[in-house]
């Protein structure tokens, strides 16, 4: 989820979470990455979670 483990509230999706670089453009990958990360986030804020 890109989740940070030391603040709970904190979401990476941008290239930072890639270990390495691609060799085409990554942009639809930051995007799915980044709906992954915002449906997970609103599933816990719901829950109380975060």
């Amino acid at each position: 989820w890109n989740q940070m483990h030391l603040c709970k509230n904190v979401f990476v999706t941008d290239g930072s979470c890639m270990t390495s670089t691609s060799t085409q453009n990554p942009s639809l990958t930051f995007m799915a990455i980044t709906a992954r990360a915002s449906n997970y986030a609103i599933k816990e804020i719901k829950k109380g979670n975060i």
